[in-house]
């Protein structure tokens, strides 16, 4: 599982933005969305393409997590958790640095995809309040 959270000196950037609200709660559900649906969904891209890919095959084995869409997406307050789907709960093992025989772990992948994402976000971020108080 990894969570995303905006890091200091982002958050300041889009906490100048949030004081141009007089309802701060309007700016936090706009955040809240946008970490719920386009944040997660950049979060997912960018740790799919850095998943490790074994070439292996056999009858009935499922498709590999490069390939599909192994994670879910939860909004939560001010933040968006990406975690995996049942057949893809493997991927945990190399991310966090269990290993197995033939496995090499540490490999970070949910938290270097979700950092990749970063300042992707911190920009849709901003643009989507901004967008928001143009319309008001």
């Amino acid at each position: 599982m990894s969570y995303f959270y905006l890091d200091t000196k982002e958050f300041d950037k889009v906490a100048q933005t949030i004081e141009k609200y007089s309802d701060r709660s309007v700016a936090e559900q706009i955040i809240n969305d946008y970490l719920a649906n386009e944040g997660g969904k950049k979060i997912k891209e960018y740790i799919r393409a850095i998943l490790p890919v074994s070439g292996r095959t056999w009858n009935g084995k499922k498709t590999a997590a490069s390939q599909t869409d192994p994670f879910r997406i939860q909004g939560e307050n001010l933040a968006v958790k990406v975690y995996t789907k049942g057949n893809y709960h493997y991927l945990y093992f190399p991310d966090d640095g269990s290993n197995t025989r033939r496995h090499r772990g540490d490999q970070q992948f949910m938290f270097r995809g979700a950092e990749k994402a970063g300042d992707e976000i911190v920009n849709g971020v901003i643009d989507k309040l901004v967008k928001r108080l143009e319309e008001t």
